[in-house]
């Protein structure tokens, strides 16, 4: 185990150098600067050349690549091109919002999903299966825009249950961390949103247990477990763990959008989160911003990964590290 661990720890470390050059690279090779998005054409080149020295671009590319592993390896993103200030500080309210929403919209999703894909799995054959089928391919094959349009056409539109979108009611602010996001205002802004990000994230994890419970009930285990004589409840226990692996596999992706956001539910519902301020800082070319949410990102997703690499064997014990 001690070496598995030294050296899936080394691998991790290879993909993440890797994941951040490209990162450098591939903003770099974006058309433009961000002077051209910033600074007004009536200026002279001097101010544009003040600008690029103070925010470092005036040097070789490689010297750049150094200074920006070398930041990362403090933990330190820079300043916004656009909003002078620390990327910290710039991009902090809108990865909370994100953090909020999607860290709360994942887990129930994967919860509903585990419970419902082990129960169609269980009953194989019967109305309710077929009908859960028919439910998961509709959720997701629908994209995500179109079902927040239509969540909002009926809950607010036409029931005016919900508000139509933002975060909380215009010319209020929240004053601190638990007073923002335990408001009433903030929940019931939320209420949409929160709703169709688990629908649609709801159909895969469903579908993934479902598929596992069929390859499981065919172990030799389960008739050795029923001949003993336990219930079917038992049974079906069993066989939901076994049946886990491969959907704590497909959450371990599900993360990337926990801090990533999705650029398309934030748009729909005016949600100030950090997929759209990605997106903006793209537009931008502010580059500390872009790639500091987008090492956020893989760095969640790699480092899910190595997690979920180390419960395979709490989860299943038939599994041993080589």
């Amino acid at each position: 185990m001690r070496a598995y661990l030294i050296r899936r720890f080394c691998q991790t470390l290879i993909v993440l150098f890797v994941v951040m050059s490209l990162v450098f690279v591939l903003f770099r090779l974006l058309p433009g600067d961000p002077t051209a998005m910033m600074v007004d054409q009536s200026l002279d080149q001097l101010a544009r050349q003040r600008l690029l020295v103070e925010w470092g671009l005036d040097a070789p590319l490689f010297q750049q690549y150094l200074t920006f592993l070398k930041n990362i390896a403090a933990l330190n993103f820079g300043e916004s091109f656009y909003y002078r200030q620390p990327v910290w500080q710039a991009i902090s309210s809108s990865w909370w919002n994100t953090v909020v929403l999607m860290g709360t919209a994942m887990p129930i999703a994967l919860a509903v999903g585990i419970l419902a894909g082990a129960y169609l799995g269980w009953r194989r054959g019967s109305r309710m299966e077929r009908f859960g089928i028919v439910l998961a391919l509709i959720l997701r094959s629908t994209p995500i825009f179109w079902l927040g349009i239509i969540v909002l056409m009926v809950f607010s539109y036409w029931l005016h249950l919900f508000p139509t979108g933002g975060m909380r009611e215009a010319g209020s602010s929240g004053e601190g961390l638990l007073s923002t996001y335990l408001s009433m205002d903030f929940l019931h802004h939320m209420g949409l949103p929160l709703l169709t990000a688990t629908l649609y994230f709801l159909a895969d994890p469903m579908m993934i247990m479902r598929t596992s419970m069929l390859e499981i009930k065919s172990e030799d285990f389960l008739e050795h477990l029923r001949a003993v004589g336990f219930s079917e409840t038992a049974l079906m226990r069993h066989c939901a763990r076994n049946a886990l692996l491969p959907v704590v596999t497909f959450a371990s992706i599900m993360v990337g959008f926990v801090f990533g956001g999705q650029v398309l539910l934030e748009i729909v519902f005016a949600w100030p989160g950090i997929g759209r301020e990605m997106v903006l800082a793209i537009d931008r070319r502010d580059y500390p911003i872009a790639q500091a949410s987008f090492i956020i990102m893989s760095c969640m997703v790699i480092g899910m990964n190595f997690v979920v690499d180390l419960l395979y064997s709490h989860l299943d014990p038939r599994i041993r590290y080589a």
